[in-house]
Protein backbone atom coordinates (compact mmCIF):
# COMPACT_ATOMS: atom_id res chain seq x y z
CA UNK A 1 0.00 0.00 0.00
CA UNK A 2 1.29 3.77 -0.65
CA UNK A 3 -0.16 6.34 1.32
CA UNK A 4 0.28 9.48 0.57
CA UNK A 5 -0.32 12.71 2.99
CA UNK A 6 1.65 16.00 3.92
CA UNK A 7 2.30 16.56 7.43
CA UNK A 8 2.18 18.14 9.86
CA UNK A 9 1.21 14.68 11.34
CA UNK A 10 0.42 13.93 14.97
CA UNK A 11 0.61 10.93 16.90
CA UNK A 12 -2.80 9.68 16.96
CA UNK A 13 -3.24 9.78 13.34
CA UNK A 14 0.07 8.06 12.74
CA UNK A 15 -1.04 5.76 15.41
CA UNK A 16 -4.39 4.94 13.89
CA UNK A 17 -2.71 4.52 10.34
CA UNK A 18 0.48 2.40 11.73
CA UNK A 19 -3.17 -0.03 13.59
CA UNK A 20 -4.62 -0.05 10.08
CA UNK A 21 -1.91 -1.21 8.08
CA UNK A 22 -0.63 -3.46 10.64
CA UNK A 23 2.78 -2.07 10.75
CA UNK A 24 5.53 -4.10 12.33
CA UNK A 25 8.46 -1.58 12.04
CA UNK A 26 9.18 1.47 11.45
CA UNK A 27 12.13 2.64 9.43
CA UNK A 28 13.13 6.59 10.02
CA UNK A 29 16.27 8.71 8.86
CA UNK A 30 17.64 11.31 11.54
CA UNK A 31 17.09 14.14 9.59
CA UNK A 32 17.79 16.36 12.86
CA UNK A 33 14.64 18.03 13.05
CA UNK A 34 11.01 16.67 14.61
CA UNK A 35 9.48 15.39 11.32
CA UNK A 36 9.58 11.53 12.18
CA UNK A 37 8.60 12.98 15.70
CA UNK A 38 4.96 11.31 15.25
CA UNK A 39 5.56 8.60 13.38
CA UNK A 40 7.74 7.67 16.22
CA UNK A 41 5.64 8.12 19.37
CA UNK A 42 2.78 6.38 17.69
CA UNK A 43 5.56 3.25 17.21
CA UNK A 44 6.52 3.56 20.78
CA UNK A 45 2.89 3.58 21.89
CA UNK A 46 2.21 0.32 19.88
CA UNK A 47 5.11 -1.17 20.67
CA UNK A 48 6.47 -1.47 17.39
CA UNK A 49 10.31 -1.36 16.89
CA UNK A 50 12.46 1.74 15.62
CA UNK A 51 14.79 1.57 12.90
CA UNK A 52 16.82 4.77 12.93
CA UNK A 53 19.28 5.36 9.98
CA UNK A 54 21.85 8.14 10.85
CA UNK A 55 22.72 10.63 9.11
CA UNK A 56 26.05 9.81 6.73
CA UNK A 57 29.33 11.83 8.15
CA UNK A 58 30.05 14.33 6.23
CA UNK A 59 33.38 14.52 4.13
CA UNK A 60 36.71 15.56 5.32
CA UNK A 61 36.73 19.18 3.94
CA UNK A 62 38.84 22.00 4.85
CA UNK A 63 37.86 24.64 7.34
CA UNK A 64 38.69 28.52 7.59
CA UNK A 65 37.55 30.64 10.15
CA UNK A 66 39.38 33.79 9.05
CA UNK A 67 37.14 35.80 6.24
CA UNK A 68 40.54 36.70 4.61
CA UNK A 69 41.36 33.29 4.55
CA UNK A 70 38.06 32.50 2.59
CA UNK A 71 38.79 35.43 0.02
CA UNK A 72 42.15 33.66 -0.61
CA UNK A 73 40.46 30.12 -0.77
CA UNK A 74 38.06 31.45 -3.19
CA UNK A 75 41.01 33.26 -5.56
CA UNK A 76 42.35 30.31 -5.77
CA UNK A 77 39.84 28.20 -6.41
CA UNK A 78 38.83 30.09 -9.50
CA UNK A 79 35.60 31.32 -8.07
CA UNK A 80 33.74 34.30 -9.33
CA UNK A 81 34.12 36.41 -6.00
CA UNK A 82 30.60 38.27 -7.10
CA UNK A 83 28.75 34.80 -6.21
Amino acid sequence: SVVLARGPFDAAADTALLRAHAITHVVAKNAGGAGAEAKILAARTLGIPVIMIDRPKPPARREIHDVDAVFDWLAHSGTDLGV
